[in-house]
């Protein structure tokens, strides 16, 4: 498959509803555009793949979702962004962080420690929702099992993965989201987590050639019927402008704006493109505040 995707569908006659993603080369995009660390990768790898397979409850062509980790460890956290279109981006707090030992590198939790995780839901013409709850593990998935438990009183199972080498290639990003509706069968819901606790890792899986229905059909859902309803291409695609910077700028006023007008280069949190003012663009800037 060319292209990064996610699946949605149900299982057992609709009384299970899942997601399901492939983003190893959104999550290759955004570690070049920020020079991720190994660990500040694994987190936002696994950030950028559950945003994903959360976007498909958006309904406007111009919502968004954000899923967003603050945390008191050395990691501090991070923000994922994904549109209703799949349009994906977002950053880590610290994107440096690196460890001397190699096993710390890879231990997300320790990095992350005490700390939140919020998603945000803005559907344009429908009130913004937010919802936040304690991290569990800083484990990411887990994290999010629980917000679903205790904020939306939803029981779900959620699986992330990342794979990557020495040399900061992502061999394999993805995972699924499962979620229990009200009228499921509990022998089927049990079924299927025994199917997960038997399932090997999701990233080691697609490494080794398996596509995600392989992993679905094989694994997840073994012996339980299920069916893909709707599938959509997903990439990282940032959604500033100069336009958009310009806005930002106005907003600061006159005087903020003559303390810049040799000119600034500020930079786009998201994807790292920076933007050049000169001086005349700022006597421009300035110009346009005085007439108004």
């Amino acid at each position: 498959m060319n292209s990064d995707i996610i699946l949605r569908g149900t299982a057992n006659n609709d009384s299970f509803r899942f997601s399901a993603v492939i983003s190893t080369k959104t999550v290759q995009k955004m570690r070049d555009l920020h020079d991720l660390s190994p660990i500040a990768t694994i987190l936002m790898g696994r950030m950028l793949s559950a945003v994903a397979m959360l976007s498909w409850e958006l309904k406007h062509p111009d919502a968004e979702i954000t899923l967003r980790v603050d945390s008191k460890g050395d990691l501090s956290g991070g923000v994922a962004i994904c549109s209703s279109k799949g349009y994906l981006r977002g950053y880590a707090s610290n994107p440096k962080l690196f460890y001397e030992s190699s096993a710390e590198n890879f231990m997300l939790g320790k990095a992350l420690g005490k700390g939140t995780i919020s998603l945000l839901r803005n559907d344009v013409n429908t009130k913004t929702y937010t919802g936040t709850c304690e991290l569990v593990s800083g484990e990411i998935g887990e994290d999010l099992a629980y917000y679903f438990l205790q904020s939306e009183q939803i029981p779900s199972a959620v699986n992330l993965g990342i794979l990557l080498d020495k040399d900061a290639i992502i061999r394999a990003a993805g995972g699924f989201i499962i979620q229990q509706l009200p009228f499921a069968d509990t022998e089927i819901a049990n079924k299927i987590y025994q199917n997960i606790q038997n399932t090997p890792n999701i990233s080691d899986l697609m490494d080794m050639g398996l596509s995600m229905q392989d992993i679905l059909s094989r694994f997840v859902f073994k012996d339980i019927q299920w069916q893909i309803n709707e599938t959509k291409e997903i990439s990282f695609k940032c959604s500033c402008t100069r336009e958009r910077f310009v806005s930002a700028l106005m907003l600061l006023g006159k005087q903020e704006l003559q303390s810049m007008q040799d000119g600034i280069k500020p930079v786009c949190n998201y994807c790292n493109t920076e933007y050049h003012f000169n001086h005349d663009d700022m006597q421009t800037l300035i110009k346009q505040i005085e007439d108004k």
